[in-house]
């Protein structure tokens, strides 16, 4: 069952801003049809409902993100790919598909399909050049099996927080990691890309070789191409001291204090926290997640929050993945299938006021919602990321993160237990919205948030205007997206799109 304390593994995986496309007749049609062709061309690597690999191919996260696709399939090899996308994208067939990493995808249609699920499973390599310090990975593997693999080496990458993730999901829409005050966000620790684009051409996409692709693919989501590979920047990685410190809610006025002095004040790059406001079974708690990379944290650093009493805490000395499988678990939320909504909220400095808009909206938000489904668990959290200098070594992309306004993704999440209902999915949604809005409301009065401030793509819920998360960067991307897919073949996936006309 899910316990309190581990509430913070509700924030796992950030790929968000997706929409799905409206199933047709002709849609299924295209995909039967594309189905069956593929069959003739892969027949080792297709499957089809009541399958293992199916069901293994088009499961995700969250229920809410589940779709039936026509047929599942695992290419080998990049000529694999270009062979699907030259099926899908045919003109005389045009069916929906979707390309599933490790399904964690919060939106329904981002990696989920009614038509051809693709899933790149077999695209599960690693490789470590030590003379050049970078690791290639592919695109099937999560981070904390990437975790595993790296840490007998001594080395490690800014990749996700929490197990489970894809690291192409997180890399393509930006990537907040536990080392971003130290070398930026995801996207700013790649080294290239190695993408099929829409025409079946394999390209290895650098800043030098193809500046308008890599600048297109730091952050744009799954616009351009298929990404196979990605390789990263690596850096030594030592035992940490990290771990989750969970509160009662007697304590609420005083961790809030810890908080925001810990946001105003904190000037050192390895020290970082993921702080949770929770509603669970209608009841309130608050937790922290402790990270600093290193074996040993300097007094001061964290005194505050290990000082006030606690329900639980097992911070202590460890090894990066043990605090990742500890404090996150599997990610299982325990209270079976489940459907969820997320948004994201922009926060220069998490003051106060705005810690207890937070606490305010969970709280009133989770006796509502347990309410309105009642005899379904409602899990609320909101979470406060008070990253120190989150773009400080920012490298440009197309997500916008200047050093010149150094917005953090504060982040509302709710879950419930999946039922039949069709109106769940709205409520949720009309739910975390009305979290958001609320929220930085307060951010703005206090002068820590702006309305036109951008939106972290990874978070930001389905249907947010491509303007809200890259600004000034749309015109730009609409053209590099019809410039490598002048046929469109890419506006057949899920997920905010580029291309003309889409604002």
């Amino acid at each position: 069952m899910l316990s309190l304390p581990t509430v913070p593994l509700l924030l796992a995986a950030y790929l968000g801003g997706a929409v799905s496309a409206q199933v047709t007749t002709d849609s299924h049609s295209a995909a039967s049809k594309a189905c069956g062709l593929l069959k003739i061309e892969l027949p080792n690597l297709i499957a089809f409902p009541g399958s293992a690999q199916y069901g293994s191919d088009i499961a995700h996260w969250a229920t809410s993100s589940v779709q039936n696709a026509t047929c599942s399939i695992e290419p080998q090899t990049s000529k694999d790919v270009a062979t699907i996308l030259g099926i899908v994208g045919r003109d005389d067939i045009r069916a929906p598909f979707a390309v599933k990493g490790g399904g964690h995808a919060y939106n329904l249609g981002h990696s989920s399909t009614s038509g051809v699920q693709i899933s790149m499973a077999k695209f599960n390599a690693l490789t470590h050049d030590p003379v050049a310090n970078t690791v290639t990975i592919g695109t099937g593997l999560t981070w904390d099996q990437v975790y595993t693999l790296l840490e007998p080496l001594g080395i490690m990458v800014a990749g996700g927080r929490v197990p489970g993730v894809g690291i192409a999901g997180l890399s393509l829409g930006g990537g907040y990691s536990w080392k971003t005050d130290q070398f930026g966000l995801t996207v700013d620790t790649i080294v290239a890309h190695d993408i099929v684009l829409p025409s079946g051409k394999f390209v290895h996409v650098t800043n030098k070789t193809q500046p308008d692709l890599f600048f297109a693919l730091k952050g744009g989501l799954n616009n351009f191409g298929v990404v196979t590979a990605i390789t990263y920047e690596s850096h030594p990685q030592t035992l940490v001291f990290a771990g989750s410190v969970a509160y009662a809610p007697n304590v609420t006025d005083q961790f809030n204090n810890a908080v925001a002095n810990f946001d105003l004040k904190n000037s050192d790059p390895k020290a970082q926290v993921i702080v949770t406001y929770a509603s669970v079974f209608g009841q309130f708690s608050s937790s922290i997640d402790l990270f600093y990379d290193a074996p040993s944290v300097p007094p001061g650093v964290f005194d505050e929050f290990l000082s006030i009493p606690s329900v639980k805490s097992d911070v202590k000395t460890r090894k990066f993945t043990e605090f990742l499988s500890t404090t996150f678990g599997n990610g299982d939320l325990g209270i079976g299938p489940f459907k969820v909504a997320q948004n994201v909220i922009p926060v220069l400095k998490y003051t106060i006021p705005v810690l207890n808009q937070m606490v305010n909206q969970v709280t009133t938000l989770g006796a509502s919602l347990t309410q309105k489904f009642n005899g379904s668990v409602v899990v609320v959290t909101c979470s406060a990321e008070p990253f120190t200098l989150p773009f400080a070594h920012s490298k440009g992309g197309a997500y916008p993160h200047p050093p010149s306004r150094q917005v953090t993704p504060g982040s509302p999440f709710i879950a419930v237990q999946a039922t039949a209902d069709p109106t769940q999915e709205a409520i949720l949604a009309n739910s975390v919205k009305q979290l958001s809005h609320a929220v930085q409301a307060t951010a703005v009065q206090e002068g820590q948030s702006r309305w036109d401030d951008l939106l972290y793509p990874n978070y930001a819920i389905a249907g947010t205007p491509l303007t809200l998360m890259y600004g000034s960067n749309v015109p730009r991307l609409n053209q590099i997206a019809k410039n490598v897919d002048p046929r469109g073949v890419m506006q057949l996936t899920g997920g905010p799109k580029f291309g003309a006309g889409h604002t």
